[in-house]
Protein backbone atom coordinates (compact mmCIF):
# COMPACT_ATOMS: atom_id res chain seq x y z
CA UNK A 1 0.00 0.00 0.00
CA UNK A 2 3.11 2.55 0.10
CA UNK A 3 1.13 4.94 -1.53
CA UNK A 4 2.75 7.87 0.02
CA UNK A 5 -0.73 10.15 0.12
CA UNK A 6 -2.39 7.62 1.28
CA UNK A 7 -0.35 6.42 4.04
CA UNK A 8 0.12 10.22 5.28
CA UNK A 9 -3.97 10.07 5.32
CA UNK A 10 -4.00 6.61 7.73
CA UNK A 11 -1.48 7.26 10.00
CA UNK A 12 -2.97 11.30 10.09
CA UNK A 13 0.39 12.20 10.25
CA UNK A 14 2.24 15.27 8.73
CA UNK A 15 4.60 14.71 5.44
CA UNK A 16 7.46 15.62 8.34
CA UNK A 17 6.45 12.77 9.93
CA UNK A 18 6.44 9.83 6.92
CA UNK A 19 8.42 7.09 7.76
CA UNK A 20 10.68 7.62 4.61
CA UNK A 21 13.42 4.63 5.75
CA UNK A 22 10.88 2.75 6.87
CA UNK A 23 9.50 2.63 3.36
CA UNK A 24 12.93 2.43 1.62
CA UNK A 25 14.91 -0.13 3.88
CA UNK A 26 12.40 -1.99 5.56
CA UNK A 27 9.10 -1.83 3.64
CA UNK A 28 8.03 -5.27 5.13
CA UNK A 29 7.99 -3.65 8.16
CA UNK A 30 5.99 -0.61 7.34
CA UNK A 31 3.30 -2.59 5.31
CA UNK A 32 2.79 -4.77 8.95
CA UNK A 33 2.33 -0.99 10.48
CA UNK A 34 0.05 0.00 8.17
CA UNK A 35 -1.96 -3.06 8.14
CA UNK A 36 -2.16 -3.19 11.89
CA UNK A 37 -2.71 0.45 12.11
CA UNK A 38 -6.41 0.17 13.26
CA UNK A 39 -6.17 -2.74 14.71
CA UNK A 40 -5.76 -3.06 18.46
CA UNK A 41 -2.92 -5.85 17.77
CA UNK A 42 -0.57 -2.40 16.04
CA UNK A 43 0.18 -1.43 19.60
CA UNK A 44 1.62 -4.99 20.35
CA UNK A 45 3.61 -4.91 17.00
CA UNK A 46 4.74 -1.48 17.62
CA UNK A 47 6.39 -2.14 21.25
CA UNK A 48 7.53 -5.57 19.73
CA UNK A 49 9.88 -3.30 17.22
CA UNK A 50 11.30 -1.23 19.83
CA UNK A 51 12.50 -3.84 22.31
CA UNK A 52 15.84 -4.92 21.83
CA UNK A 53 15.44 -8.15 21.21
CA UNK A 54 11.99 -8.74 20.49
CA UNK A 55 9.22 -10.42 22.17
CA UNK A 56 10.47 -14.05 23.63
CA UNK A 57 13.99 -13.10 22.98
CA UNK A 58 13.95 -12.29 19.73
CA UNK A 59 16.41 -13.23 16.84
CA UNK A 60 20.05 -13.30 17.68
CA UNK A 61 21.19 -13.99 14.28
CA UNK A 62 20.43 -10.21 12.56
CA UNK A 63 21.61 -6.68 13.84
CA UNK A 64 19.65 -4.73 14.82
CA UNK A 65 17.42 -1.63 13.22
CA UNK A 66 18.86 1.60 12.59
CA UNK A 67 18.72 4.13 14.97
CA UNK A 68 16.76 6.79 12.22
CA UNK A 69 14.42 3.43 11.70
CA UNK A 70 14.33 3.28 15.58
CA UNK A 71 13.49 6.86 15.88
CA UNK A 72 10.79 6.70 13.23
CA UNK A 73 9.16 3.55 14.74
CA UNK A 74 9.05 5.55 18.38
CA UNK A 75 6.94 8.11 16.50
CA UNK A 76 4.62 5.72 14.84
CA UNK A 77 3.95 4.79 18.37
CA UNK A 78 2.81 7.81 19.54
CA UNK A 79 0.87 8.54 16.70
CA UNK A 80 -0.97 5.10 17.18
CA UNK A 81 -1.75 5.99 20.91
CA UNK A 82 -3.04 9.68 19.93
CA UNK A 83 -6.71 9.43 19.91
CA UNK A 84 -8.46 9.06 16.90
CA UNK A 85 -11.92 9.41 16.16
CA UNK A 86 -13.60 5.56 15.16
CA UNK A 87 -14.50 4.84 11.97
CA UNK A 88 -18.04 5.54 10.31
CA UNK A 89 -20.15 2.39 10.56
Amino acid sequence: MSNREAVLKLLQCNPNQYPQMLEDKFPHILNKIITLWSSPDGAAYLTDLLQPNGRSGGRMDRDGLPEKVWQEIFQLKQLYEKPRPKAAR
